[in-house]
């Protein structure tokens, strides 16, 4: 429900026909002007003008070049659906994602291609791409009414311009979404009923005030979870086998560059720093079970960080001894942070559906640490627990792509978890 929420109630569907003809003009134009520019003519229909290939490789090229830029599409219109995600960040992850993919079948297949074709339909899709987000894709265009008993306290913190109370059935209020909380101790009056039914009947999405929630602030409501009818959590227990292949592969990729740069890291710290090189603490993973977490060492003895730990901490390089325990299967590249089990005890008693977070594996980066940052106190760590839920509940390839970004960005200007 959360991608037909995003993807289908952005784009407006009185502007669906326009947002059509405009990515085809967009498809057209790339393979015309990037035929003229490469091979000297935009008639590359034509069997013999410019300097076109053969015309075997010519169409397969072609047409590789056209699911490039309709996979792009795609793809970008599922991230911009994810909260926290702006027009250019999906943009540039769906053309980047579609465009890296493509470049690899042709290497694979050993097809013909034009370089610098390549890039001009790249940054072409690009372009033309973002330039179609800023014409039809709008959250703020979107009008959600909420009913009577829809406005969890959550909400109003989100509150926007384009939110609207229904107050009275017969209310003149126009809106795109209606809002309705499932509230079973006090049903609302059969009037509202028969209104809410209606509006079903004439097309308009009936939606749950957690979706809203979930949609704009990327992150699931514990208040309204814990006094309400609350959020169903369904991990996507599937996905997980998957993800747990996919840390495999990356590990497989990664596994040369990544030791030269522990061994680069561990003689660095030991120059500047000393014995011992690692730090190994007792976290909690999966299910509650415990194992030894190791990082860089980056303080003293008497807890004061060290000149080459500052660095390590600002660009997260002390993480890196992770993809051990991600080698043990005890972690994941992607997922919560692990605690303590002393934090993870006192968090239990005080957090309600604190352990839902140990129904997954554990990550070296996440959701939470991306988008919040470090957290010390219990209202802080609730607020990282309702990011820690979104991901449990709505993890995916999409999403994983888009932390594996945000976290290049947060080691860039060091922001984030520590």
């Amino acid at each position: 429900m959360n991608a037909a929420f995003g993807s289908n109630l952005l784009a407006e569907s009185r502007n669906r026909p326009a947002m059509y003809l405009w990515h085809m003009v967009g498809a057209a134009l790339i393979l015309t002007a990037g035929s003229f520019l490469c091979w000297g003519t935009p008639c590359f229909w034509l069997p013999q003008a410019g300097t076109l290939p053969p015309p075997a490789d010519k169409w397969l090229f072609l047409a590789v070049m056209l699911a490039a830029y309709v996979a792009a599409l795609a793809i970008a219109g599922q991230i911009v659906s994810m909260p926290l995600c702006g027009r250019l960040q999906s943009v540039f992850l769906g053309v980047s994602v579609s465009f890296v993919f493509f470049v690899m079948v042709i290497f694979i297949m050993r097809f013909y291609y034009s370089r610098s074709f390549l890039v001009f339909g790249f940054a072409a899709s690009l372009f033309w791409l973002y330039a179609g987000q800023r014409l039809f894709f709008s959250a703020s265009r979107i009008r959600y009414g909420f009913t009577p008993g829809s406005v969890i306290n959550e909400l109003r913190e989100e509150w926007r311009d384009n939110f609207v109370e229904i107050t009275s059935p017969d209310s003149p209020e126009t809106f795109d979404v209606l809002v309705v909380s499932p509230c079973l101790e006090h049903p609302l009056p059969p009037e509202w009923a028969r209104y809410i039914t209606n509006m079903m009947i004439l097309g308009v999405p009936v939606v749950h005030p957690g979706m809203v929630y979930e949609f704009f602030a990327g992150r699931l409501p514990l208040k309204y979870m814990a006094e309400g009818p609350g959020v169903v959590i369904r991990p996507a227990r599937a996905y997980f086998y998957l993800k747990y292949l996919c840390d495999w592969i990356m590990l497989a990729v990664l596994g040369l560059p990544a030791l030269l740069c522990i061994g680069a890291v561990s003689l660095a710290v030991l120059c500047f720093s000393g014995r011992p090189v690692f730090f190994v603490q007792e976290r909690v993973g999966k299910n509650g079970r415990p194992f030894c977490m190791a990082k860089f060492r980056s303080m003293t003895c008497a807890g004061e960080i060290t000149g080459i730990g500052r660095l390590l901490r600002k660009y997260r390089i002390d993480e890196l001894p992770q993809l051990w325990n991600v080698l043990r299967g005890e972690m994941s590249l992607i997922g919560p942070r692990p605690e303590t089990p002393e934090l993870t005890r006192r968090y239990t008693e005080e957090i309600s559906f604190y352990p839902y977070r140990y129904s997954i594996l554990p990550g070296i980066t996440g959701w939470a640490q991306v988008n919040y940052g470090y957290a010390s106190i219990t209202s802080e760590n609730k607020i990282k627990l309702s990011y820690d839920l979104y991901y449990v509940k709505r993890a995916s390839l999409l999403l994983d792509i888009l932390i594996v970004f945000k976290t290049i960005k947060t080691m860039l200007i060091g922001f984030g978890a520590k």
